[in-house]
């Protein structure tokens, strides 16, 4: 009943689309100590070290972010591998933050953006025709459910570039794991006259996963990514974080429109 709970709150059909996670804001001045804290912990893994570039669309009006949603063309490995993901609108309970997540295949058509009339638009690709040809069923009726068709159709723009550093970490616990991150965001929105930076922020997140996605096994360690997380955030004071990236992002380009 809990799981039929958290899908009909996300309004998805199959629970292995659910993220479930906590993020806290670190302050730039604490982000080296707060790495090598991690480093120094038992069963704590760093995975990896990466840089990438995210394009966050939207329509001419922002509709996704005012539905709480956010879609994103993702570059990585210096652009051999782009992708778009989808995030639905999300909630919180007891500091814990669950939301649907989806990712589509590699799309190795898809231009890199261009900001020649002061909006980053989509080139040569539109994105009705990725969204009937290269994304699974599953991202495409979550995207018609949370935000309707007129709302899709209407996504032409990405006028917020962001480049993340990201710090990635893996503690195994049988059969979950969690996957704690450093991430270091700088955003800018983009016009005319170039990049003009929006924000600059770190953040430390932490997700809770299994094999297969399995959700309720996911729950079963809830209490584990808690732990984890106590005896970091009572170390370094981190305050609890209730955007998104994109949202956050977008606060900024929202004040200075």
């Amino acid at each position: 009943m809990q799981i039929e709970g958290i899908c009909r709150r996300l309004r998805i059909d199959d629970p292995r689309f659910i993220e479930i996670e906590t993020k806290r804001r670190i302050a730039e001045k604490d982000l080296k100590d707060v790495k090598e804290f991690l480093l120094g912990r038992k069963r704590v893994k760093h995975v990896k070290a990466a840089t990438f570039f995210d394009q966050f669309l939207d329509t001419p009006s922002l509709e996704l972010l005012k539905r709480g949603a956010s879609l994103r063309v993702r570059y990585k490995n210096n652009g051999s591998n782009v992708y778009l993901q989808y995030k639905g609108p999300g909630y919180h309970h007891q500091g814990i933050l669950y939301r649907s997540q989806f990712s589509s295949g590699k799309l190795d058509h898809l231009p890199k953006p261009s900001a020649a009339d002061g909006m980053v638009r989509l080139i040569r690709i539109t994105l009705p025709g990725i969204l009937k040809t290269g994304i699974p069923l599953a991202m495409k009726w979550a995207m018609r459910r949370h935000l309707g068709r007129g709302v899709v159709g209407r996504i032409s723009r990405g006028p917020i570039l962001c480049v993340y550093h990201k710090d990635k970490f893996e503690v195994k616990l049988g059969e979950a794991f969690l996957e704690p991150s450093i991430d270091r965001v700088h955003a800018f929105h983009v016009n005319g006259a170039g990049l003009h930076a929006l924000a600059s922020f770190c953040e430390y997140e932490n997700e809770v996963k299994a094999k297969d996605d399995d959700l309720e096994v996911k729950l079963d360690h809830l209490d584990k990514l808690l732990d984890f997380d106590r005896t970091v955030i009572r170390r370094f004071r981190l305050r609890a974080e209730h955007m998104d990236k994109y949202h956050r992002c977008a606060s900024g380009y929202s004040r200075r429109g």
